[in-house]
């Protein structure tokens, strides 16, 4: 069990975190969800000693994590990021096997675990063991990253945004895939997200976080059906502002003019709910063209926009 204490988190005199209260069960598929700056990010990398609280305490199994030994409880935790990583000079069983190697696990066991690991995840050890990172896809890239976190079975898998940078298509197939994997193994995991859909997706516990403040906490449910304020009805539930279109955003400051080439059809009379669906079609950004200027949105905008008006 993880636990947040009345925590704070300053960088100078900005606060990224502000009385933090809150508690990750074992095995539960946690999310925090919010959108940017809303203290996500800084929340997970609190909970492996990445980032230190200014005040307040973290607690693993009710023990501080400042008491505990660094080195190993990292060993004890995996980590995945939207920049996958991998070693480009290693092949992929030597990816996976990185930590296992550094506890001095056998040649033999740590290929063992390798070949299970890539064959839990679709990828045949046969045809990709020996493959190096440039010879894989973005999306088979990140199955490696997914699972060499899983080689040493840790305690908890804190996940940092990490499929945001794939295609809609390998985004779904990987979210099946923790999802699995978190069935099979039942780790903790922890998984950060900016998408709103991904977090009803994965989450059975969502944390909907803004400005470093704790909005609410609660399953699916209790999100979606019984939202504590009008932020969080407004973040989960765009058809409520149906009829906002997508100039009520370009008005409101939201998106940039760009040179970029489009990608998309989309108007800017068109409802914003075509929007939602444009940014999660074309990897979270879409560029398109009204009266002969190039538009740019991300889904950062939509999410920033939906909470300022959940604001009003």
């Amino acid at each position: 069990m993880i636990k947040f204490e009345h925590v704070y988190k300053k960088y100078e005199d900005n606060p990224a975190i502000e009385d933090l209260n809150l508690q990750i069960n074992d095995g539960d598929f946690f999310v925090m969800v919010g959108p940017s700056g809303s203290g996500k990010t800084t929340t997970l990398k609190m909970i492996n000693r990445l980032i230190k609280p200014t005040k307040g305490k973290v607690l693993i199994d009710n023990k501080n994590i400042e008491d505990y030994d660094l080195q190993k409880m990292r060993l004890k935790m995996g980590y995945v990021l939207q920049n996958i990583a991998l070693f480009p000079n290693l092949t992929i069983e030597e990816n996976i096997t990185i930590q296992p190697e550094s506890l001095h696990w056998t040649k033999e066991k740590r290929k063992r675990v390798a070949l299970d690991l890539l064959d839990k995840v679709g990828l045949d050890p046969k045809e990709y063991a020996k493959r190096y990172p440039n010879e894989l896809s973005g999306g088979e890239q990140q199955r490696v990253g997914i699972i060499r976190a899983l080689a040493t079975s840790p305690d908890v898998v804190l996940m940092d945004e990490p499929f945001s940078a794939l295609d809609p298509i390998s985004r779904t197939q990987l979210q099946d895939l923790v999802l699995k994997l978190h069935r099979e193994l039942k780790m903790t995991f922890v998984f950060v997200t900016h998408d709103m859909h991904e977090a009803i997706r994965l989450g059975s516990t969502i944390a909907v976080l803004r400005n470093g403040h704790l909005e609410q906490i609660g399953n699916r449910d209790d999100i979606l059906n019984h939202p504590t304020n009008d932020f969080v009805r407004g973040f989960f539930q765009i058809e409520q502002n149906g009829q906002l279109s997508v100039k009520n955003l370009l008005d409101d400051g939201f998106g940039t003019e760009t040179t970029e080439e489009t990608n998309s059809t989309l108007l800017k009379d068109d409802l914003i709910g075509r929007l939602a669906t444009e940014l999660k079609n074309n990897n979270g950004i879409v560029i398109f063209n009204d009266d002969d200027v190039n538009y740019k949105f991300t889904t950062a905008d939509l999410l920033d926009f939906l909470a300022k008006e959940g604001e009003k």
